[in-house]
């Protein structure tokens, strides 16, 4: 037998590696007479998950004991071995009844953190493994938004066990920045210009009807895809021509004009509504609200600007380029950025801050055309 003392924190652990990949732990301490004692506290199997940690807790449980004069008892233990899907199915049933993405969350584990750890051991699981899952992913030309979610998902996972008590004396491996999170370039450059914005609506105009209100709604206001899908008809005013977007965790609320052009979509709408008998103002065929842009507006927005599918995020119409359109026009148009930041409901001047370029710079012009 070769002990051999685990070291580091871990003092009073001694550990035996066996030929068959089993190790098995020892604790060394002092009985009640001061005798010297080594004993066998657990074994890591192929089934179990004894560790040194868990070693080193039971040795601080009998010294506690002995020096309280109860008597410690000692048996080799064997640890279950808890799994990140055991953890991961008792993180999704709490996920389903408290997250409105709980599905985005399942099919991001499916595909790209089960595969690599589904099945192991969640003591096992380190930050080193979880940044090599990052290099993965990044190989596999994953977006940096999907994997700083699935990173994300980790953590939510790790933090719900260990709140709930479903894993004990381990520290979340990917919580308070011990891998670190992919970083973001929100910035779109994407924008159409008007007869793009025209040839766009009169495609889906004689295609897809439903998808035309849509568009024309998202670049005649400037609006958020998912705050023009919940609009209802309450915040519709037709007496002055405006539409009011409520407050959202993003966004300001704010009062829109709507344009002749728009006022007239709208009262086509309200009378399909009538029909549908529906709260909101744009919904699907079937009467259900949008989640995401539908494929009709993909096959306009390629007829118009042929490989746009295939285009960087950054470079691609999408429905975030409606409302970068908008904010475009406005600054093209000589409105301040302040008007702009409220016109589009950013919180941050510096969100908005994108557009300023655009804005005529009468500053230029001036200093250009001075003369003594």
């Amino acid at each position: 037998m070769a002990l051999r003392p685990a070291g580091g924190k871990y003092e009073g652990v001694w550990i035996n590696e066996l030929k068959n990949g089993d190790i098995s732990f020892y604790i060394n301490y002092r009985d009640e007479i001061g005798a010297p004692k080594k004993v066998l506290v657990g074994k890591k199997t192929a089934s179990s998950d004894f560790t040194a940690r868990d070693a080193y807790s039971k040795l601080i449980e009998v010294k506690y004991k002995l020096q309280h004069d109860q008597e410690p008892i000692i048996k080799g233990s064997r640890v279950n071995k808890i799994k990140l899907d055991d953890i991961w199915d008792k993180y999704l049933l709490w996920a389903k009844n408290n997250k409105k993405t709980w599905d985005d969350d399942l099919s991001r584990y499916t595909k790209h953190i089960k595969p690599s750890f589904g099945d192991k051991a969640v003591k096992s699981l380190s930050s080193l493994d979880f940044e090599n899952l990052k290099q993965d992913l990044y190989k596999k030309n994953l977006s940096a938004s999907t994997i700083k979610h699935c990173l994300a998902i980790v953590r939510q996972v790790f933090n719900y066990a260990i709140k709930h008590d479903f894993i004990k004396n381990i520290t979340n491996p990917v919580g308070a920045g011990r891998v670190k999170m992919p970083q973001l370039d929100n910035t779109r450059l994407a924008f159409l210009t008007k007869k793009q914005s025209k040839q766009l609506i009169d495609i889906l105009y004689t295609t897809n009807k439903n998808t035309y209100y849509l568009v024309l709604t998202l670049l005649m206001t400037g609006a958020r895809l998912s705050e023009v899908t919940t609009l209802t008809w309450a915040h519709v005013n037709f007496n002055n021509g405006t539409i009011f977007f409520k407050k959202t965790k993003r966004g300001n609320e704010r009062h829109i004009i709507m344009s002749p052009q728009l006022l007239e979509a709208f009262e086509q709408l309200k009378i399909i509504a009538i029909e549908k008998k529906s709260e909101y103002v744009i919904t699907r065929e079937d009467g259900t609200l949008h989640n995401e842009m539908p494929r009709h507006f993909g096959s306009a927005a390629e007829a118009i600007i042929e490989g746009n599918a295939q285009k960087d995020i950054k470079y691609k119409i999408t429905a975030h380029s409606l409302r970068h359109t908008h904010a475009s026009w406005l600054a093209e148009s000589g409105l301040d950025i302040l008007q702009i930041k409220e016109q589009l409901g950013h919180k941050t001047i510096e969100m908005t801050m994108r557009y300023a370029h655009l804005i005529p710079n009468r500053r230029y012009e001036a200093t250009k055309n001075l003369k003594i």
